[in-house]
């Protein structure tokens, strides 16, 4: 009722200088408003439910109740929407870690300054954590992942090798597929502009020929998870010769169609649409379910995560050794194993095996927590010489990732 009496108090004029004020708010990112989820639900909530402005002004010498007032509206908002489903959705708990995230990034971007100043964000995520624990979560996605077939035939029948924005995304989903990478760590992610130290541009790629003669990519990349540092300095290696999908193949053509003069590769995007930006994690997200509905399957079913479960699954069924594909993969589990397994010809292996591997998986096949109880025990896996994946890597292949 006290938002409600203070919007009724409003003046018209105050309420026309509210509405002109964050309109143009909405649009300053020339999305023509199409905001992120987490942004247009803040504007809402902020202005109509608690008529408060959306934006803080909040530097690291702001008075420290000043950012304890403004975190606790960001708590206030985190619990409305865990707990009445505004869009008639029960929000998932990392649903709204997203959106505050999606949130955190727009204000940055907007006023140059965070929302609640310099505080930690640990109270954010603890509220979040205990909302989780005490609130019923709805059941996650249920994703499928790309078979190698399906993604070499899409390739072949929709995407034009004479065309420079379809050899972009030729080898964009290539390399995700075979890279086992995340939608984020070659795409850009919603909410985020591109940028250069972060994100992949074509300076990051180097294509050679091993000491066997063979083609091999080198891509330098920070992983979406797990790692502090800004900077890219993890290297993925790819190796061409696949005989379904080939990405050191593709990246070659897409280098070829569309070419990018020396001084400006380290800040051109490695993989850039038409009008020459990079491409985003939506777009990745938008077009698998596109192309695999032109395939026949419920599009529904794909989402940008669908590139590294099918390209985990296939690595699963080329017989891999688990500790190579939790390396190639960058899971963090045993992530020592990165220093003393991998090696060069190992892990651009990797690329060869799940571009040349066809599969069927279950259920076609449930790679949901409960489908994953349908998967054959170690033992029996073993006992048909193949390989055991470990609980953290099917946490993480069964799972949508966020941005799905």
């Amino acid at each position: 009722m006290k938002a409600l009496n203070a919007a009724a108090q409003q003046s018209y004029d105050e309420r026309a200088r509210l509405r002109n004020k964050y309109m143009k708010a909405s649009t300053a990112d020339g999305r023509k408003g199409k905001l992120p989820m987490g942004v247009r639900w803040w504007l809402k909530y902020i202005m109509i439910a608690r008529g408060k402005s959306p934006f803080t002004n909040l530097t690291e010498s702001s008075a420290l109740n000043a950012k304890i007032e403004a975190e606790q509206l960001l708590m206030d908002f985190v619990i409305w929407m865990m707990t009445t489903a505004p869009s008639g959705v029960q929000i998932s708990a990392k649903t709204a870690q997203k959106y505050v995230n999606q949130l955190r990034n727009w204000h940055l971007k907007e006023m140059r300054t965070e929302l609640c100043g310099d505080l930690e964000r640990h109270h954010i995520k603890a509220l979040i954590g205990e909302l989780a624990s005490t609130i019923q979560q709805p059941a996650p996605k249920k994703r499928w992942g790309v078979r190698t077939q399906d993604l070499a035939k899409v390739l072949r029948l929709y995407l034009s090798s004479d065309s420079i924005e379809d050899v972009n995304w030729s080898a964009a989903l290539a390399v995700g597929f075979c890279g086992l990478m995340r939608g984020a760590e070659f795409a850009v992610q919603d909410g985020e502009t591109f940028n250069h130290l972060k994100h992949l541009t074509r300076a990051d790629l180097k294509i050679y020929i091993n000491s066997q003669g063979q083609k091999e990519a080198i891509i330098m990349m920070r992983p979406a998870k797990g790692q502090a540092s800004q900077g890219k300095w993890t290297p993925l290696t790819l190796g061409g010769g696949g005989s379904l999908v080939d990405p050191v193949a593709l990246l070659e053509r897409m280098l070829a169609l569309d070419p990018v003069p020396p001084e400006m590769e380290s800040t051109t995007p490695l993989f850039r649409r038409g009008n020459l930006r990079a491409i985003k994690v939506t777009e990745v997200r938008q077009l698998i379910k596109v192309l695999m509905g032109m395939i026949g399957w419920d599009p529904e079913k794909f989402g940008a995560h669908s590139l590294r479960i099918g390209g985990a699954t296939a690595a699963m069924e080329g017989n891999l050794p688990p500790d190579v594909i939790r390396v190639a993969g960058r899971w963090s589990s045993d992530c020592y194993r990165i220093y003393t397994k991998a090696t060069l010809g190992g892990t651009a292996r990797i690329a060869r095996v799940v571009g040349s591997t066809p599969f069927e998986d279950m259920e076609r096949y449930d790679f949901s927590e409960e489908g994953i109880e349908l998967l054959l025990t170690p033992l029996e896996r073993q006992s048909l010489g193949a390989p055991t994946i470990d609980a953290d890597m099917l946490a993480d292949v069964s799972a949508a990732e966020e941005e799905d």
